[in-house]
Parts: structure tokens; sequence; C-alpha cells
């Protein structure tokens, strides 16, 4: 009788581990050091989901590494449970992030405030390629609508 559960139970457990995920979207191409997030360490052109997983309200900024000239700052704010989409062709984009109340930043660990995943085979239009906030602030149904209606290839 024992046996007729074990598959239940599987299934259970497997529901209860599911990835926060949409499928092709892998956990890969990034790294936190100290309270940074490392983007794209490959350099090649690519894409990210990246939700606040904190119940605050947080801001994700880009951390300059070297003096470049007219570099845009890519700064974005999530709402909690939030998502974002981020495209990049530059070799490790370092951002920090910070949870914001009022008028306020108090700067957090990535890590604990970023779930993030990214698309290995994406393809992008010629037109739509560089390193930007490709959508923010929805929910991730939106967030890959958004990036599809760009011309943006999500392959799995």
């Amino acid at each position: 009788m024992v046996r007729l559960y074990l598959p239940v139970l599987a299934l259970a457990a497997a529901s209860a581990f599911a990835s926060p995920f949409p499928r092709g979207c892998e956990v890969t191409g990034f790294s936190f050091t100290q309270n940074y997030l490392t983007l794209n360490e490959s350099g090649q052109q690519t894409f990210y989901l990246l939700q606040n997983r904190s119940n605050r309200p947080i801001g994700i900024r880009r951390v300059e590494t070297s003096d470049e000239f007219m570099t845009p700052s890519l700064d974005v704010a999530l709402a909690p449970d939030a998502w974002a989409a981020f495209a990049s062709d530059v070799q490790s984009m370092y951002f920090e992030c910070f949870t914001q109340d009022a008028d306020n930043e108090t700067p957090g660990s990535c890590r604990e405030l970023l779930e993030i995943c990214q698309y290995p085979r994406v393809r992008f239009a010629l037109s739509n390629m560089g390193n930007y906030w490709v959508s923010a602030n929805k929910s991730q149904q939106e967030i890959i609508q958004d990036a599809v209606a760009k011309g943006i290839y999500l392959r799995w």
C-alpha cells in the first residue's frame, strides 16, 4: 500500500520545488560578489529575467567600473514580487541593489533580494541589441510579452 502513495508524494515534492522561471530560462551567466550582482560573464548578447523576491520595493543600479564616456545609468525600481528583463552585450556588468523607503535608499545584498535567470539561447534582431532594461516592474508574463513584442526570440 505504501507504493501507491510514492508517486503522489513525488509529484507533490516536485511542485513544491518548481522553478519560478519560465521554460528555457536557466540559472546561469551571472554571479554575486559581496552585495553586488555581475551580469553577462561571457560578453555576448544575452537576456536576463530578474524578480524582486523581497516584500519591499527595491532598486537596481549599474556600478561604473571604468571611465566610460556617456554611459547610461541603467537604474530600475521593482515592487515586491515584480519582474524585470535586462538585455546585455557587455561583459561583466556590475549592479548594486538597495531597498527603497520613502526617500531613503538602504544598500542590500543582491543575492538576497533577487531571483535571476538567463536565456542562453536568446536571439535578438540587430535593431534591439545592446544594454538596456527591456521591461520592468510587471508580472513575468507581461515582461515576456514585452520582450517578444520588441523582437526578442526567447528560445529553449
